[in-house]
């Protein structure tokens, strides 16, 4: 009887011991997830036909400008995603001060918003790349 009483008292310590090791690997991935997360992205996506190239090619030299006009340099990941070309453009605008991040973000939705093919999104994670 003492023999079970004492292999119950074990199992339950070392259930909780790995209950304790779960919830910080549960922490650890949560924290893993939000630094992964970017601050703003723009997909531009397709519905058939492609994305909005002439969009895109302008958009590019748009980041160029402000870069330049803002002594600045963007940290972007630009992730491929699909078959037609679907591209995601992943900003991380921590080097860039509130008032920066404002307008980044305002011209940014002003110059595309004409493109019924990009959709913007904040604290998402990136996309996986097309493999």
């Amino acid at each position: 009887m003492k023999k079970l009483v004492l292999a119950a008292i074990c199992i339950s310590f070392f259930a909780c011991a790995n209950s304790k090791k779960t919830t910080k690997e549960i922490a650890n991935s949560q924290a893993n997830v939000a630094a992964s997360k970017t601050h703003f992205t723009v997909s531009f996506i397709s519905i058939g036909a492609g994305p909005d190239t002439k969009a895109r090619m302008a958009y590019d030299q748009y980041i160029a400008a402000f870069e330049q006009k803002n002594k600045v340099q963007l940290s972007v990941e630009k992730v491929n995603w699909g078959r037609e070309g679907e591209t995601d453009y992943c900003f991380d605008l921590n080097n860039l001060n509130n008032k920066q991040q404002t307008i980044f973000v305002a011209e940014t939705k002003a110059k595309l918003s004409e493109s019924k093919l990009i959709r913007f999104s904040q604290k998402m994670t990136c996309r996986e790349p097309r493999k």
